[in-house]
């Protein structure tokens, strides 16, 4: 998955200009509503990110000048990714920001959010669907993915999330079957996974988010 699929497209992000003051950026941001917007320059280049907060303490704590530009303010100024950018390459570069941006040619595409971020992960839960999540653990960690397909092969999995990647001795497995099963099938269910190796951590109805 490329990152271009959970993009806020640039008319929809709030900026400021790099070299617009301190007055006209709390503006800005108040307007906004957000603790942080990007900046660009006048050909709409990423230059950077501003913070309320450090915004605040300039003004305030350190009676900076309203009139002063906010340049030396900005922030994460090197941090951003290529469109093409894989979504584990956001997952990973988003984890201290609140948003990351993305950019083509130099320019300013959009962001991408904490909410993006989570959406895909509800998906990989079977969140959004509802369902039965059940949360499994194995000690056969080395194929174990295999053996878990093909003891549900005749299930409909709506989401699979796997833990403890690169354990040697053990693995749990968070996956989301289709809704609609009886308490008998869902013991039935439960006895065929115990009966191939599998320990049940976990089993609950969910609704659809």
């Amino acid at each position: 998955m490329h990152i271009r699929d959970l993009i806020v497209e640039r008319l929809a992000v709030a900026t400021v200009k790099a070299d617009a003051t301190a007055k006209e950026t709390l503006a800005k941001l108040n307007e906004a509503g957000f603790r942080s917007i990007p900046a660009v320059d006048e050909h709409d280049a990423y230059k950077g990110m501003i913070y309320k907060v450090d915004l605040l303490s300039y003004l305030y704590e350190e009676k900076g000048d309203e009139n002063a530009s906010i340049t030396d303010l900005l922030k994460h100024e090197d941090t951003y990714l290529q469109e093409d950018a894989s979504f584990m390459n956001a997952l990973l570069h988003i984890k201290a920001l609140p948003f990351i941006s993305v950019i083509k040619d130099d320019k300013l595409l959009g962001i991408v959010t904490h909410n993006k971020i989570e959406s895909v992960l509800e998906d990989a839960f079977g969140l959004k669907t509802g369902g039965i999540n059940i949360t499994l653990a194995s000690t056969e960690a080395r194929g174990m993915i295999r053996k878990l397909t093909t003891t549900l092969k005749d299930e409909n999995i709506e989401g699979m999330l796997t833990l403890d990647n690169g354990s040697a001795l053990a693995r749990r497995v968070v996956i989301t079957l289709e809704n609609g099963k009886s308490e008998d099938e869902l013991n039935k269910l439960r006895e065929r996974l115990e009966k191939n190796g599998f320990r049940i951590l976990q089993m609950q109805r969910m609704e659809p988010k």
